[in-house]
């Protein structure tokens, strides 16, 4: 037996073996880098807000919530998240992330958008 036909040399071995063996070692590689990967988007995902949190009493949830903000910026406030910030009384920064679904709404502000609606005769709901 000559060494191009010993199996267990991989330095020496066929050009077949050596080529597998790359395989082998590159779907090991690419599996771990694909597992990194989805386990980091994951813990993104995780870290997401809770949409199914209650906001209030009559159980508003957080994506009624923001679609009440969103009606009473737009119909109210020029479309203006300037302008709801400042009766809100609260940054405007506030407004983007609850509008981008990065923050929890509160129940005070929920509140106060109602009764800003109903003070400015807007149907937000």
């Amino acid at each position: 037996m000559d060494k191009r036909e010993d199996p267990r040399s991989l330095n020496g071995g066929p050009p077949r073996l050596r080529r597998l063996g790359l395989v082998v070692a590159g779907l090991g590689l690419g599996s771990a880098l694909a597992y990194l990967f989805y386990k980091a988007i994951g813990a993104r995902k995780q870290s997401s807000l809770p949409f199914e949190h209650i906001v209030d009493d009559r159980g508003t949830g957080q994506e009624k919530a923001a679609q009440i903000l969103r009606k009473l910026r737009d119909r109210a406030f020029e479309a203006s998240d300037e302008k709801l910030a400042l009766a809100l009384g609260r940054p405007m920064e506030e407004i983007v992330a609850w509008n981008a679904g990065q923050q929890v709404i509160d129940d005070d502000v929920v509140m106060k958008a109602r009764g800003i609606a109903m003070h400015r005769g807007v149907h937000v709901e």
